[in-house]
């Protein structure tokens, strides 16, 4: 079979998601193959070619309408800052190319829905990074409690410590402390880590949200930590919520920006039974970004001792991936293959609906 012919926009010739997560996996793949690049300028998008080795017939593009626009382009595939997402990706749907969008989808849910609107109207083929579907992790904890180690579930508790949102922040993402830009930490964080509870103990049917910023000024920094400039935050810093699952258990949930406890301990979940308890600890709060930082204990009542739980291997599971890849790389095998959002492979119909959550999480802690 033909690789699939990816358009790519914003893969850069520095560090970045999609140098990190995205290049891998299509490197190495022969299910794709990268044609052509578009990034902020033609120099940029040359510069990346040869960065990263790819063939000298890889052609470049400083214009995402000049990239929707190449016949030899079967994918476009943007990760690019959110509030981008929309200009850069109205082009491509227009020409019918099939996208591979990160998450969030767009800057609002209204963005969202037009773009979704538009797939639809010209039949094409769509996928967004929400990964937690795919991750090993998370369905292995899934089928632990499917096979009553730990009873009927009751409740849950998790604690996540987004490390971007305390009183410094890397200037790359000063984007992310402006609400309005869409790229948030309860559309972005908040979203993955409901996301990744969610697949593993199913949909919250009710939730009241509370929102606060706890730290107005932010003193940004370079990447060695050098303090370089403020700037004002009205992304919200702090993200609670209590829900309740369509089971009936309880959800008790939290995201604070700053340090992890100890530096270490970004991520403590743990979810009750009627016979046993599973707690998840890791370093941070990407429970969708998961495989051996995360470490999963088993307790069953009237038993001594924990037990270790550790997740099902396959072929993304190796050192060859980071572990920002493993899952991306499980997104792109899922679509070439054909699967969708009962495989955990989600296209923009339920981006769309997690757009929407955003805002009725806003909209309920009485956010303008």
């Amino acid at each position: 079979m033909s690789p699939i012919k990816i358009g790519f926009i914003g893969l850069s010739s520095t560090q970045s998601w999609a140098v990190w997560a995205h290049l891998p996996y299509l490197q190495s793949s022969s299910k794709y193959q990268i044609v052509a690049l578009c990034n902020s300028s033609l120099d940029s998008a040359k510069a990346a070619i040869n960065t990263h080795g790819l063939p000298p017939t890889t052609k470049a593009y400083a214009s995402p309408a000049d990239l929707a626009a190449d016949p030899d382009v079967d994918l476009v595939v943007c990760s690019v800052r959110v509030d981008k997402h929309y200009d850069c990706l109205l082009p491509a749907l227009k020409a019918g190319k099939h996208v591979f969008c990160e998450w969030p989808l767009a800057s609002n849910a209204q963005q969202a829905d037009e773009m979704l609107a538009l797939a639809r109207e010209k039949g094409v083929r769509t996928l967004v990074g929400l990964q937690a579907g795919v991750s090993p992790v998370l369905l292995k904890i899934k089928s632990v409690i499917e096979e009553g180690k730990i009873g009927r579930v009751v409740s849950s508790m998790f604690h996540g410590t987004p490390k971007f949102f305390g009183e410094n922040a890397w200037e790359g993402n000063a984007y992310q402390q402006d609400r309005n830009l869409g790229g948030s930490m309860v559309s972005i964080y908040g979203v993955h880590s409901l996301e990744a509870i969610q697949v593993v103990l199913g949909s919250l049917n009710e939730y009241n949200p509370l929102l606060a910023v706890q730290f107005p000024t932010v003193q940004l920094t370079d990447h060695a930590g050098a303090p370089t400039t403020t700037t004002t935050r009205t992304s919200h810093d702090h993200f609670f919520l209590n829900g309740t699952f369509e089971s009936g258990a309880v959800l008790s949930y939290s995201l604070r920006g700053g340090p992890a406890f100890d530096g270490t301990c970004g991520a403590f979940w743990r979810i009750y039974g009627t016979e046993g308890a599973i707690q998840v600890t890791g370093p941070d709060s990407y429970l969708q970004i998961a495989d051996g930082n995360l470490t999963i204990k088993l307790f069953e009542y009237g038993k001594e001792g924990l037990e270790e739980i550790r997740s099902d291997k396959d072929e993304w599971s190796g050192d060859q991936y980071s572990l920002y890849a493993k899952n991306i790389a499980r997104l792109y095998e899922g679509f070439a293959d054909g699967k969708g959002a009962v495989d955990g492979v989600l296209g923009w119909e339920e981006a769309v609906k997690r757009q929407f959550l955003v805002e009725e999480l806003y909209k309920r802690a009485g956010v303008q």
